[in-house]
């Protein structure tokens, strides 16, 4: 469940990618409180498979650099 200051982030990333004017998909991460973070994300004039891909070769890099 969402609060308003989700909300409010969540809006804010969607206006910044569009103002992008080009297509694309952002994962945006955020200190919520001090014990949670949250995680929001947005895709623009993107096909759905490329954003999966984006991601899957994101998540691969930080395993292999963080883990």
């Amino acid at each position: 469940m969402s609060d308003s200051n989700d909300d409010v982030i969540q809006q804010k990333v969607e206006e910044f990618l569009k103002t992008l004017g080009i297509p694309g998909f952002i994962v945006f991460a955020y200190k919520k409180d001090e014990k949670n973070f949250q995680i929001v994300s947005s895709y623009n004039k993107m096909p759905k498979v490329a954003a999966v891909k984006g991601l899957s070769k994101v998540l691969y890099e930080f395993v292999d650099r963080e883990l």
